[in-house]
C-alpha cells in the first residue's frame, strides 16, 4: 500500500508530454488492482452503469441582442455520475480533453479527504466510454493531465500520516485509457493544496494554494524540482511557447514567467478573483491570457504587452447570491467561448476573430450569446472545449458530454 509517509513521497516518474497529440493504442484486457489506498477500475460492464447516453438537443437561452449562429449545434450525448469512494459520492473538480480522450478529476469537499479520475474515451462522439477509473481513499484531486503512460495529479489530503497536506502524484495508465499500479508515486509541495498540473514536453508544473506558488518538476530517476517560484495565492498554470502564466486571486494577478527558469517576465493585474479559495483557471490562446476571473468575470489579456483586449461581465442572475455565480473556468476554440459560472451554469460567448490567430493588443468583442439550457444542473466548477467537445463538470452532478458543430 502506498501512503503518505516521508519515504514513500521521495520519487516521482514523469515521463512525457500533455499536449495534444496522437491517438494511443488500445491496451486490451488491464485487470482491477487496488494498492488499498488507490482503487482501480478497469472492468468496463462495471463503469457501464455510472455513464447515460443521450441525444438531447440543448438550448440557448439567448441573454443579449447577439443572436446565437443558426448553424451552431449543442447536443448532449452522455451523463457520467460521479464515482462513490469509501460509500460517499464525490464530485467533479475539473475536466481536460486530449485527442480521442477526457480526464476528469473527483474531490470531496468539506474536511473529509476522497478522490477520483476517469478516463472517459471519445472516440466517436455519439458513444462515449468510462474506460477506467481510480478512486483514492485519502486525497482530493483538483486537477489531472495525462501524458502517454501516466496521469498526474494534483492533490491534497488531510490524512493524519501526511507529511505535508499539498503533493502531486502520479497514477501509471496503458495505451492513454487503463489505469495501473506500476510507476505512481508522490512529492509533497507546499502549502494546502495543489491546485492545478500541466505537463509539457517532459516537464510538469503544479501550482500550490495560498502559501505556495508555482513547481517546475522534470523527469529524473528521482523527482527534480528545477525550479520554484514563491506566489501567494495561486490558482491555476497554463504554458504556452513562450510562457508559464499562473492565475492569482485576491487580488486579482497574472505572473508571467520564463517556461524554463519561472524568472518573473512581468505581473499583469486584472480587476475580479477576489473571493478567498475559489477557483480562477488561466487558457493561454494566441498569445492571450483568457482569464476566469472570478467577481471579474472573464478578461482576455495580451502577454506581451499586458493590454486587457477584451473582457465579458460576471453572471448576474437575480435571486442568487453574487458570490455563487463567479466565474470560476473559461475555455475557447475558434470563436467560441464556453464559461463556468458556478450555480448560474454555461454561458456561451462568441469572438469576432478566432482567438487561435489574434496578434497584438487590439481590441476584441467578446459578445456574450446566452445560457445553455440543461433539463438539470449542479453548480458548475470547471469547463473544457476543443471546438468539437464540450465538457461540464457539474460537482455531485458528475459530467456532462456535449458535441459540438457549427
Amino acid at each position: 500500500m502506498r501512503s503518505l509517509l516521508p519515504l514513500a513521497l521521495s520519487t516521482l516518474v514523469l515521463l512525457a508530454a500533455c499536449s495534444e497529440d496522437a491517438g494511443v493504442a488500445d491496451p486490451g484486457e488491464i485487470p482491477d488492482q487496488t494498492d488499498g489506498r488507490i482503487t482501480i477500475t478497469n472492468d468496463e460492464t462495471r463503469l457501464a452503469s455510472r455513464l447515460t447516453s443521450r441525444d438531447d438537443s440543448i438550448g440557448v437561452v439567448q441573454l443579449s441582442k447577439a443572436a446565437v449562429p443558426a448553424a451552431l449545434k449543442l447536443t448532449l450525448v452522455a451523463e457520467i455520475a460521479p464515482p462513490i469512494v469509501s460509500g460517499q459520492l464525490v464530485q467533479a473538480s475539473s475536466a481536460r480533453l486530449k485527442a480521442d480522450f477526457a480526464y476528469v478529476s473527483y474531490h470531496m469537499r468539506g474536511s473529509a479527504s476522497l478522490g477520483a479520475v476517469d478516463v472517459v474515451q471519445l472516440k466517436g462522439i455519439a458513444n462515449p466510454t468510462v474506460r477506467s477509473s481510480a478512486s483514492l481513499t485519502d486525497t482530493d484531486v483538483s486537477s489531472a493531465c495525462h501524458d502517454g503512460s501516466a496521469v498526474y495529479l494534483a492533490a491534497s489530503s488531510a490524512h493524519p500520516a501526511a507529511v505535508a497536506p499539498a503533493f502531486a502524484e502520479v497514477v501509471g495508465i496503458d495505451g492513454g485509457s487503463k489505469f495501473n499500479l506500476l510507476s505512481g508515486a508522490l512529492q509533497v509541495l507546499s502549502s494546502n493544496a495543489a491546485t492545478s498540473v500541466y505537463a509539457s514536453l517532459g516537464v510538469v508544473y503544479v501550482t500550490t494554494g495560498s502559501a505556495g506558488g508555482v513547481y517546475r518538476l522534470s523527469h529524473s530517476s528521482q523527482l527534480s524540482i528545477t525550479a520554484f517560484r514563491e506566489l501567494d495565492d495561486a490558482r491555476w498554470v497554463d504554458v504556452d511557447g513562450s510562457y508559464c502564466v499562473v492565475a492569482q486571486g485576491t487580488p486579482g494577478r497574472l505572473a508571467v514567467l520564463d517556461r524554463t527558469t519561472l524568472a518573473l517576465v512581468r505581473t499583469i493585474t486584472f480587476d475580479g478573483a477576489t473571493i478567498p479559495q475559489s477557483k480562477s483557471t488561466v487558457r493561454l490562446i494566441g498569445g492571450k491570457a483568457l482569464v476566469a476571473a472570478g467577481s471579474g468575470g472573464v478578461k482576455l489579456i495580451d502577454l506581451a504587452s499586458g493590454v486587457q483586449v477584451g473582457s465579458i461581465s460576471r453572471a448576474i442572475v437575480p435571486g442568487l447570491d453574487p458570490s455563487l455565480t463567479a466565474t470560476n473556468a473559461v475555455d475557447a476554440a475558434g470563436r467560441y467561448v464556453f464559461i463556468s459560472n458556478g450555480e448560474a451554469g454555461i454561458y456561451l460567448a462568441e469572438a469576432s476573430e478566432d482567438l487561435e490567430n489574434l496578434s497584438g493588443s487590439r481590441p476584441i468583442t467578446l459578445a456574450v450569446l446566452g445560457r445553455l439550457q440543461f433539463p438539470s444542473l449542479q453548480p458548475v466548477t470547471h469547463v473544457a472545449f476543443d471546438g468539437t467537445v464540450l465538457l461540464v463538470a457539474s460537482g455531485l452532478g458528475g459530467t456532462k458530454v456535449l458535441h459540438v458543430s457549427s
